[in-house]
């Protein structure tokens, strides 16, 4: 008798413990209804929708569904909205169902109302349609696609192919035809040249092998054009730092003649050096007229290297071609020939 009273306690113990979370889901379940529905009085049936989607997920009960689908039709989704609702008619002796029969099935004439379809054919087979930025399905679509009433953007890609993008207005209660034909981005292979054998060819007839003249041609080496082409470079460059140089020490100078003039003009005749300023004009003076003399001779040296590089580089006298050949002439004695340079 313990044996079996000790049974039975356990089994009322698991009967009570299934029985808590499923009491604490239909709580969870009513309090989330009811605060989508607060939600779409308020006017705000976007933000109630989530709602009505986590109560669904909790207990997928012919009440949730038919919450779920007229949620769905105030936030502008007919097609998921008509799925619901469908569903949830299927339930005819639901208390829920049958106290809200009439408004479920007005609703679902509604959402039918703002469905369309849109049937999409065409090649290449296996190319990929994506409808709104999600992919349907490849063609050939064995179904029409059930759409909202609005404009939507339909893209039809494959590789090797260009791809095709389209906004079709849907039209609610109607349907719809596209046709693609993807054309393809790979260039075909050039056709292998035709070769045409005559029925009767002529025949040959041999012919003495013609002997050109051989011609002797002076040319002239590759590696003189280099080298003068090389060294004509260098000269223009040299020339520039030449021309850098002699520029850079006129500015010195003229600089060290205004200071000249400064220190002339302003220091004492006695003991200059002792005033700070006439110290700096001085040395300022000292260091122009120093540095404009390396300029010179800088200047100078380039110039003169650059004179040398031009004139060795310069294009040498144009060279005699020597041409020779063989030359045959009929004579006394027969034909002879000769070499001809």
């Amino acid at each position: 008798m313990w044996l079996r009273g000790f049974v039975v306690s356990c089994l009322a113990l698991g009967i009570v413990a299934e029985s808590a979370p499923a009491r604490a889901d239909a709580a969870e379940v009513e309090a989330l209804i009811a605060k989508g529905n607060e939600l779409r009085r308020a006017g705000t049936p976007g933000p109630a929708l989530p709602y009505f989607q986590k109560a669904y997920e909790l207990a997928r009960t012919p009440r949730t569904t038919g919450q779920l689908g007229l949620a769905e039709l105030a936030a502008g989704y007919p097609v998921e909205s008509a799925e619901h609702l469908t569903a949830a008619l299927q339930s005819p002796n639901d208390p829920s169902i049958v106290k809200y029969r009439q408004i479920l099935a007005d609703a679902l004439t509604m959402a039918r109302s703002q469905i369309g379809e849109l049937t999409i054919h065409g090649n290449p087979p296996g190319a990929e349609v994506i409808v709104n930025g999600h992919v349907v399905g490849v063609l050939p679509l064995p179904l029409p696609i059930k759409l909202a009433a609005r404009n939507t953007e339909i893209v039809v890609r494959a590789p090797g192919h260009s791809e095709e993008r389209q906004i079709i207005p849907i039209a609610g209660g109607q349907r719809h035809e596209l046709a693609v034909n993807l054309p393809s981005t790979e260039k075909p292979a050039p056709p292998a040249p035709s070769v045409v054998v005559p029925a009767n060819p002529p025949p040959a007839t041999a012919a003495p092998p013609a002997t050109p003249a051989p011609t002797l041609v002076q040319e002239r080496p590759a590696g003189a054009s280099a080298s003068a082409s090389g060294a004509r470079t260098a000269a223009w460059i040299v020339g520039g730092g030449a021309v850098v140089a002699l520029g850079t020490a006129v500015a010195l100078h003229l600089a060290a003649r205004s200071n000249d003039t400064s220190f002339n003009n302003a220091c004492p005749q006695q003991n200059p050096l002792d005033d700070p300023g006439c110290k700096d004009t001085y040395e300022a003076w000292q260091f122009d007229k120093r540095w404009s003399i390396v300029g010179y001779v800088a200047g100078g040296a380039l110039a003169v290297t650059s004179a040398i590089l031009f004139w060795t580089s310069r294009a040498p006298a144009p060279e005699t071609t020597a041409h020779a050949r063989f030359q045959c002439a009929p004579g006394p004695t027969g034909i002879g020939c000769q070499g001809v340079f």
